[in-house]
Order: structure tokens, then sequence, then C-alpha cells
């Protein structure tokens, strides 16, 4: 299963799943709008995004388009980060 971001309105970027090719782009609204969203339930959205991956592939897919690969963001265009302030890891000045 190939999944990518691509733009949209949201600084997010809008979640899609690709053929093995790269050639086709299936939007995935209704089951994860964004990678994160995706990542966040995992368990609960990879098998739907497998069966479309499977479908797409298998060419029994409708909505898909043309992959742009110009369009592509970063997978995770804003992910979360931490940021580690412990005294453990400051040094003294």
């Amino acid at each position: 299963m190939k999944l990518a971001s691509l733009r949209s309105q949201t600084p997010d970027g809008q979640l899609v799943v690709l053929t093995r090719d790269l050639k086709l782009a299936k939007p995935v609204p209704d089951i994860a709008p964004t990678m994160q969203s995706a990542l966040d339930r995992w368990d609960e959205v990879s098998p739907r995004l497998a069966q479309v991956s499977a479908d797409l592939n298998a060419g029994k897919t409708q909505g898909a388009s043309p992959f742009d690969p110009r369009q592509a963001l970063s997978p995770l265009p804003r992910c979360y980060m931490v940021f580690d302030r412990s005294e453990e890891h400051t040094s003294e000045l």
C-alpha cells in the first residue's frame, strides 16, 4: 500500500492512496482526510486503506486521477514535535 499527502486547502494536505506504479491517486476523505488522521487511527483505518489499494491496483476503483508528484507534500507536513528541556539535556553557560 502506497500513501501520499497532496496539496489541499489545509496545511496537512489530503491523504491519497497510490497505485504501485505511482500513476494513479485516489483521495480517501471518508476513511482519513490526512496522513496524521490515518496514523492516529491506524488500527481502525488500515484495513480499509488496504482494500482501496487492492481495488485501485486491480482497476476496480472509481474516482482515481493521475498522480502528479509535483503536488505531493512531505508525508506529514506538520508532524508533531517534542522538545525536551529537562536538566540532563541542557548545558551550563
